[in-house]
């Protein structure tokens, strides 16, 4: 008989406290903006926007909605970009995955019908952090006044 699934919570708090951390990077200097948009460069002409849009602030919390996909349409058959919500709770100085592209729950016995995996939480937050780490390597800042800042 296999043994139940037991979440790491050491792992997913260390993950969210990084994830924090990469956010609060991405929007320095810019924190009252509400909406932060950031272009990954990648070989050719192709481009990905990393965007960062306030939805709801409070003192001790503050909930973005985050996007990440190609610049320019492409001719696909299924929808390319990640979307998300991610909430900051600033007390604790942690950011998690509050909605993902895909619905999910802390935990899911395996198999199931959809194939999630068992620590489908750990993987989205995960999938959060390399995109953000992405954008801190390679991105640039992308505003109005100006085309290209360093992130």
């Amino acid at each position: 008989m296999k043994s139940a699934y037991v979440p790491d919570l050491t792992s997913l708090q260390l993950l969210g406290d990084l994830n924090y951390r990469r956010i609060t990077k991405l929007i320095r200097t810019q924190e009252m903006s509400g909406e932060w948009h950031f272009i990954v460069p990648s070989n050719g002409s192709q481009e990905s926007i990393l965007s960062l849009v306030e939805l709801e602030k409070s003192p001790y919390t503050t909930q973005l909605s985050f996007t990440f996909g190609q610049r320019k349409a492409a001719d696909l058959l299924f929808d390319h970009s990640v979307k998300m919500t991610v909430r900051m709770y600033h007390d604790m100085k942690i950011a998690e995955i509050t909605k993902g592209h895909r619905q999910y729950k802390g935990s899911y016995p395996y198999p199931n019908e959809s194939m999630y995996h068992r620590d489908e939480k750990i993987r989205l937050n995960q999938q959060l952090a390399d995109l953000l780490e992405l954008c801190l390597k390679h991105g640039h800042r992308h505003n109005q006044q100006s085309f290209f800042h360093p992130a």
